[in-house]
């Protein structure tokens, strides 16, 4: 695996205990064997994930046909609480590397996740969701795609990022635990390397690889991602515990070394 110097949260991480410092260099190493995998099973194999079961506690809200494999918005849900679901993971069966996302949660966080991702072909997306006990659970939905959204070609420009963050207390669900949804979007080309130029020629891969999401100094979501992730990519995570004044942080780093951070108040 890949070891990579992690995101400096600025005067945040400068006030972490040495404990969370060290947490997040360990979250830094990108699981290189899974997301390079060529097939499911593969993938399966490195999360060390087998014979799991496929449970209605998981759902998957994604289009039955996807006109633009390149943006497809999926929706991931588990039925279970809070701290019930350690981490959610993305696949999508057909592309040329199935693993798109992997998310690791906090207690904090709600095991349902909003994001957009490329679908070369119609196939399978698959949800994995591991519990706190450690077992799996798994979802599938079949989307039919009607134009390739992981090769293509591309206009090549200089590379220049930002992000842009809100985070909005919704009603309560239930008495005495707000939920705050929180909504990122980063600005990056997240390209395949398998894409080319307007001459033909073949544009390196230039994807986010590690994103990490930091409540009041603690982080809650630690994200890796592959090449799956749509073009700009965009998240909305679930959070509770977060109150009106609250900062949210959002670190992120590519495989090129680029990083950006930012971060936001918590607002009704």
């Amino acid at each position: 695996m890949q070891r990579r110097v992690w995101l400096k949260a600025g005067l945040a991480l400068a006030t972490m205990p040495f404990w969370l410092v060290a947490r997040k260099l360990e979250a830094a190493t990108w699981f290189t064997q899974a997301f390079e995998a060529k097939q499911t099973a593969q993938v399966m194999a490195a999360l060390q994930a087998s014979a799991v079961p496929v449970s209605a506690d998981l759902q998957i809200d994604a289009p039955q046909k996807a006109e633009n494999g390149a943006v497809v918005q999926v929706e991931l849900t588990s039925k279970q609480a809070a701290g019930g679901v350690s981490s959610l993971r993305l696949l999508a069966d057909a592309n040329p590397t199935p693993l798109i996302a992997s998310f690791e949660l906090g207690k904090q966080v709600l095991p349902k996740l909003v994001t957009r991702i490329k679908l070369a072909q119609s196939g399978e997306v698959i949800a994995l969701a591991q519990q706190a006990n450690g077992q799996f659970q798994q979802q599938r939905r079949q989307v039919i795609v009607l134009e390739d959204g992981c090769a293509g070609s591309e206009r090549e420009e200089p590379f220049a990022s930002s992000m842009k963050m809100r985070a909005r207390l919704m009603d309560e669900r239930s008495p005495g635990k707000p939920v705050t949804e929180l909504k990122i979007i980063i600005l990056h080309p997240m390209r395949t390397g398998r894409s080319k130029n307007d001459d033909g020629q073949l544009l390196p891969a230039h994807f986010m690889q590690l994103m990490q999401v930091v409540l009041n100094g603690q982080v809650i979501v630690d994200a890796q991602t592959g090449t799956g992730i749509a073009r700009n990519p965009y998240f909305t995570f679930y959070i509770q515990e977060a109150k009106l004044g609250d900062v949210i942080a959002v670190n992120w780093q590519d495989n090129l070394g680029y990083e950006g951070h930012g971060q936001v108040t918590v607002s009704a």
